[in-house]
């Protein structure tokens, strides 16, 4: 049982409050149902996106990150906004280095599929599983491998995602 001020709360219970208030961060998650609507309502993530259906092709890590595997990623942007995007990712089975600066932002992370394994430059194995919540800090570095078809919903903020695709 975790401690939040006085309330105590389960993680479960905990992990959804985070995510809820970093997307209520964005001043906005009205995105759906269309380009050129300006309503600002709140609006629940597509099941069948977060189950892998509709992901587009998007070109694989660069071949000097890559350990091992194919890359062969593929995603879906469900939210664009001012503060924060909201990306499903998915990724075959890879090892990735994070070398030099390490992980260029900060990142929350819900796995939807697979596994992920990041291990920290001292050789600790630190590994996540469908249903986990995490926060990649910017800076880690290590490796980062995902067994089996690996899925995550990422949110990250749109100054990182707009410096980096």
């Amino acid at each position: 049982m975790v401690l939040l001020g006085e309330m105590p709360m389960n993680r479960i219970t905990m992990r959804l409050s985070i995510l809820a208030w970093l997307l209520g961060s964005a001043g906005t998650l009205a995105q759906p149902p269309g380009p050129a609507t300006d309503v600002r309502l709140p609006w629940q993530l597509d099941p069948a996106v977060l189950a892998g259906q509709g992901l587009s092709d998007v070109p694989p890590v660069p071949k000097e990150v890559l350990l091992s595997g194919e890359s062969r990623p593929r995603r879906a942007v469900l939210h664009l906004g001012n503060d924060i995007v909201v990306v499903v990712y998915e990724e075959q089975p890879v090892k990735l280095a994070l070398r030099g600066k390490g992980m260029p932002y900060n990142e929350f992370v819900h796995v939807l599929a697979g596994t992920l394994v990041l291990t920290d430059e001292s050789g600790h194995a630190h590994e996540y599983h469908v249903g986990d919540f995490l926060v990649i800090p910017q800076g880690f570095t290590g490796t980062w491998e995902t067994r089996g078809t690996f899925r995550e919903l990422v949110v990250i903020t749109r100054e990182a995602w707009d410096a980096t695709h």
